[in-house]
């Protein structure tokens, strides 16, 4: 019988071959260096992480290119959403050779929600599904991002 060769063929509890686990490396570090850019003040560099034509959708709002840059910016000059982003357990699933799909839980803390010797409080628990896709330079990056509030609000 034949190796699997992608995550969505492999059995739970079996290695992965070399390459899932070096592409898996890159795409959970395109997902925390979004979050350590959001979280220290340039939300604007965040685009870098997306390819050209990536999307953002959140809701029923969508933002591509331009579109995306701008959001992302507006984001940087909100001072009310200061805060922090805990990405927590990502599922990983290496569907191609240049393609990978990524589930992450975040932990969404604000700063104006917490209170002085008081147990931190999250804002909200959302489900990020992130598609990737690794270029011709061999960097993987968001091709589309999809973001779902799975408790509390934003």
């Amino acid at each position: 019988m034949a190796e699997p060769t992608t995550a969505a063929e492999r059995q739970p509890g079996t290695e992965p071959d070399l390459a899932a686990l070096r592409a898996r490396v890159a795409c959970l570090d395109v997902i925390d260096a979004f979050f350590r850019r959001v979280d220290g003040g340039e939300a604007a560099r965040t685009v870098e992480l997306f390819t050209p034509d990536g999307e953002l959708v959140m809701g029923p709002s969508s933002f591509s290119g331009a579109g995306l840059a701008a959001a992302m910016r507006a984001r940087q000059e909100d001072s009310g959403k200061q805060g922090v982003h805990v990405p927590a357990a990502s599922s990983f699933r290496l569907l191609s050779p240049a393609e990978a799909e990524v589930q992450t839980y975040l932990h969404l803390y604000r700063q104006a929600d917490q209170r002085s010797g008081a147990t931190p409080v999250p804002r909200a628990v959302t489900l990020l599904t992130d598609r990737f896709v690794k270029g011709e330079d061999g960097r993987w990056l968001i091709a589309r991002r999809v973001v779902d509030i799975v408790a509390g609000g934003e």
